[in-house]
């Protein structure tokens, strides 16, 4: 699967339901050209911004976020004088990055949230693609990013048991590392619908491939089906789609999950993805959110529930480092 292929079919269909929102669009447009020109070996590091909103890079050069008419502007700073100024202050930065990495770590080495969810859960390869937001605990370093999945799984779980769950369909997946982490830790689960918006979907599929080889159905391998279906066994199959392809999708699913991403979304958007959730017959839904959203670019969480005929219980939780006092709001089915 190239990005080129999902690029091109993507100018072919209804771009209102199945394309990035205003929300997303200039984001996807610059991380198209960041995939382009430098790869995925660093996305989660500071020399690219291909990941910036879904994953969890770092922003040490403003030049990286700029999409085609930014990066004209920004050659400025290539000519000899503005560039000796533009590199001192990239070295300022680096500087103040390290302390803050250094003071992260240090924050999730202690914490007692974090260190009861490394005993109850397995973490394995966290911080592969140059991941620099990580910490170290008895000589292993972990992701910050993966503990953060874990206390939400972990809140999960006190409503559902991911032990008894088969199958699960993740729209917004970040870069994977949800899905990852599930698998890690639930091996029960062994069906799994991960779709995404270009070019997410394209970083999440290269970066769970990574790890499951060819048990990862990408675009190429199912643009031509004229049915996208789960096998009738017991083995591994992660379906990676863009968004126009969950019209062939034909699944049953146990558990459906999104966090952030639907608020992020023109609401008739949200609503086509809860026509198809049903139609999946899907048994269990978890939606999550953040607080200090703006309205400006996004909506109130909490009408999520409209879109699910107001049948999910709504309740506000701490995030894992309680000292940050920061809240998500959990919509669930239970």
């Amino acid at each position: 699967m190239s990005i080129d292929e999902l690029i091109k079919d993507e100018k072919k269909i209804n771009r209102a339901l199945y394309s990035s929102g205003p929300y997303w669009d200039y984001k996807n447009k610059r991380a198209i050209l960041e995939i382009k020109k430098k790869g995925l070996s660093d996305f989660r590091g500071v020399s690219a911004g291909i990941g910036t909103s879904f994953t969890d890079n770092q922003v040490l050069d403003i030049r990286n976020e700029f999409n085609i008419r930014g990066r004209i502007a920004g050659k400025i700073f290539s000519l000899p004088f503005l560039k000796i100024i533009f590199n001192s202050q990239l070295h300022t930065t680096q500087n103040y990055l390290d302390l803050y990495l250094q003071n992260k770590a240090i924050v999730y080495q202690n914490d007692k949230n974090v260190l009861r969810l490394l005993k109850k859960f397995k973490f394995e390869n966290t911080t592969d693609f140059g991941c620099i937001l990580s910490f170290k605990h008895s000589g292993k370093n972990y992701s910050c990013h993966y503990l953060d999945m874990a206390d939400r799984i972990d809140k999960l779980s006190e409503l559902f048991n991911f032990k008894k769950i088969t199958s699960i369909f993740e729209i917004g997946g970040g870069f994977g590392a949800n899905i990852h982490f599930l698998i890690t830790n639930f091996t029960n689960i062994k069906k799994i619908l991960y779709l995404d918006t270009v070019p997410n979907i394209y970083v999440g599929t290269e970066y769970l491939k990574s790890f499951y080889k060819e048990k990862v159905k990408d675009y190429s391998d199912l643009k031509h089906l004229n049915k996208i279906s789960f096998s009738d066994n017991n083995e591994l199959e992660i379906f990676c789609i863009p968004p126009w392809l969950i019209e062939k999708v034909d699944v049953e699913i146990d558990h459906f999950h999104n966090a952030a991403s639907f608020v992020e979304m023109p609401k008739e958007v949200v609503k086509n993805y809860a026509k198809f959730i049903r139609k999946f017959n899907t048994r269990e839904i978890s939606l999550i959110s953040y607080d200090n959203y703006d309205l400006k670019t996004t909506f109130n969480p909490e009408e999520l529930n409209d879109f699910f005929d107001d049948s999910l219980n709504v309740s506000w939780k701490k995030t894992l480092i309680e000292s940050y006092k920061k809240n998500l709001i959990y919509l669930t089915s239970k």
